[in-house]
C-alpha cells in the first residue's frame, strides 16, 4: 500500500515543498494532488502557482504522479499527470479528449459499485471510495466497508480509500488491500507536524506486513 497525499484546501503552515520532499523519503507516495478549495478560480490559481514548480521537481525526482482536483481551467495552465473528478464534475471522456489518452483520470465513486463500473467503462485509470471514516473534508455518508469487502474481487482498477483516515484507524483498512490511502489533515494538521506524522504512518505500515499487495 502506498500513499496519496493531498494538499490542504487552503494555506497551512505545515504544507511546503520541503516537507513534501521530506515525507516522501519516509513513506511511499504514488500520487500528490493539488486540491485548493478557494471560492474563486483566481485564488485557486495563486495557490497552485505558489507551490507548483518546486513540487513538480520533487514529483519528477521521486516518480510521484501529480494530479489536479476537478478543475479543467487549472489543468490547462500547468502540466499535470492527471485529474481527479467527482460525480458532479466533468466526465472522464472530456478529460481524455482535452488532455490526451495517456492523461490519468481518477473518479470518485463514493460508496457505489455502480459508479465504479461506470468509471471503468468510461476509461478511468483509478477510482476512489470514501469517506472511509467521518471527515470534515468529505461531508458524505461514510462507506460501508463490509459491503466493499464483499465486492473487493470485482474491483480490478487501482483504487484509493479517502476520508477521515488517520493513525488510529488506518490499520482497519488493511483487509481491503487498497493501492493507496489518501491523507490530508492527518498529515498537514498533525499536532507534531508532517514529518512525525509520516514516521508514525511508516511505523504502522512496517509493523503490519499484511498491507503488502
Amino acid at each position: 500500500m502506498k500513499f496519496y497525499i493531498i494538499s490542504p484546501p487552503k494555506e497551512n503552515l505545515n504544507f511546503s515543498p520541503k516537507n513534501l520532499d521530506l515525507i516522501s523519503e519516509i513513506i511511499p507516495i504514488e500520487f500528490f494532488q493539488f486540491r485548493p478549495k478557494h471560492r474563486f478560480l483566481e485564488k485557486k490559481l495563486d495557490f497552485v502557482k505558489k507551490y507548483y514548480y518546486e513540487i513538480k521537481q520533487i514529483c519528477l525526482k521521486k516518480k510521484i504522479k501529480m494530479i489536479i482536483n476537478d478543475d479543467f481551467e487549472i489543468a490547462k495552465k500547468f502540466v499535470f499527470d492527471g485529474i481527479h473528478l467527482g460525480q458532479n464534475d466533468r466526465k472522464c471522456q472530456d478529460a481524455k479528449k482535452e488532455f490526451g489518452a495517456s492523461y490519468l483520470v481518477g473518479i470518485s465513486c463514493s460508496n457505489s459499485m455502480d459508479f465504479y463500473h461506470k468509471a471503468k467503462k468510461n476509461g478511468a485509470d483509478y477510482v476512489a471510495f470514501g469517506p472511509a471514516f467521518k471527515s470534515k473534508n468529505k461531508k458524505k455518508q461514510i462507506i460501508n466497508i463490509k459491503n466493499l469487502i464483499e465486492q473487493r474481487n470485482k474491483i480490478s482498477l487501482p483504487f484509493t480509500l479517502i476520508g477521515g483516515i488517520n493513525h488510529k484507524n488506518v490499520c482497519k483498512l488493511k483487509i481491503l488491500k487498497p493501492n493507496n490511502v489518501a491523507i490530508i489533515d492527518s498529515m498537514w494538521s498533525f499536532e507534531c507536524g508532517p514529518i512525525e506524522s509520516a514516521r508514525l504512518y511508516k511505523k504502522l505500515i512496517d509493523k503490519d506486513k499484511s498491507y503488502e499487495n
